[in-house]
């Protein structure tokens, strides 16, 4: 039996970048791509990073929050004792903060020797949905703007990747993403589960009396978003809540954490019931999940989780972003 990870994939923590790491979310070669450590064998950025010689000799043209990526150049051996940031294009969008989310698509390249390590959100995949705030590359999206493209020079382990040595990273921020569903409320269900959101999204779920186990996963849009479309395999950052349908008892929430959840949508990854109500929803849709108990966890529900045996549960899960 599949199981749903309640504890997170990523939690979206400060240094998620990662290239290998990103199912379906970027190009080039994953064996050389990097990928984000958060045991940074150089001091990590805390503050925003001032620009430098190095960040400002780096040329980059091309239209920012493109599907095309940049073309960029620069001389061979670059490097930064400290990291260094540049503005490469002034973002006219809102500005970011600790505590906010972002999309953003970025190439990375090895500074020594100019070779391109490889990219997420450009030229294939979605842009990649990061914390902001903390320490590495979370600490530089704190200091910048939706549509802004930002040049950064330094120690890989510093920024946040694992790749070693310096490395230069030209990232376009392309949207803040909301921590909430704001897709168009859809008419309920009565013979379902009925929701209603707290002013700051959280769901209040109420569950009707005398509901029966359903036969049939059950999925009800609650509210309908205009964004991408989830496919089997992609990342999503959501909000969820579960309870049980018997007695609906909470066992598990993003809400109740504080923070937003990354899931791979597959199988592999989450029961079946969740993926049967992910699949082709939009980004800013809120969904409801009433799943059979082979559809969850049958007989095995995870150790500690106050899931009963056998037991047909609820989710409404708010899509905020692919990535």
């Amino acid at each position: 039996m599949k199981r749903l990870r309640l504890l997170p994939i990523a939690l979206v923590p400060a240094v998620v970048l990662g290239l290998a790491a990103c199912s379906g979310s970027g190009s080039g070669d994953a064996s050389a791509s990097p990928s984000a450590s958060s045991s940074a064998s150089a001091a990590a950025i805390t503050s925003c990073p001032d620009p430098g010689k190095a960040s400002d000799s780096v040329k980059v043209s091309g239209a920012v929050a493109s599907s095309t990526a940049p073309k960029v150049s620069f001389d061979k051996g670059l490097s930064a004792a400290t990291p260094q940031a540049t503005v490469a294009v002034a973002g006219k969008g809102a500005s970011l903060k600790s505590g906010d989310y972002a999309q953003v698509s970025y190439s990375v390249y090895q500074a020594k020797d100019a070779s391109k390590l490889g990219s997420v959100g450009f030229d294939a995949g979605n842009p990649q949905a990061l914390s902001v705030g903390g320490q590495g590359f979370g600490a530089i999206l704190a200091c910048t703007k939706v549509g802004e493209r930002v040049v950064v020079v330094g120690q890989s382990s510093a920024i946040g990747f694992n790749t070693g040595g310096d490395v230069v990273v030209v990232a376009d921020i392309v949207s803040k993403i909301p921590t909430k569903a704001t897709g168009t409320p859809q008419k309920q269900d009565p013979a379902l589960p009925t929701v209603q959101d707290k002013a700051d999204g959280e769901p209040e779920i109420t569950i009707p009396s005398g509901i029966k186990t359903p036969s049939k996963t059950q999925v009800e849009v609650l509210k309908q978003g205009t964004g991408a479309t989830i496919k089997d395999g992609d990342t999503a950052l959501v909000q969820y809540k579960g309870v049980t349908l018997d007695g609906g008892k909470e066992f598990d929430s993003s809400w109740s954490k504080g923070v937003p959840t990354t899931f791979t949508v597959s199988e592999g990854s989450l029961i079946k019931g969740f993926v049967t109500g992910l699949v082709g929803q939009k980004v800013g849709s809120q969904v409801l999940i009433v799943t059979t108990p082979e559809d969850a966890y049958g007989s095995n529900p995870p150790e500690g989780s106050n899931i009963p045996k056998d037991a047909s549960l609820v989710f409404v899960v708010d899509v905020l972003a692919l990535g």
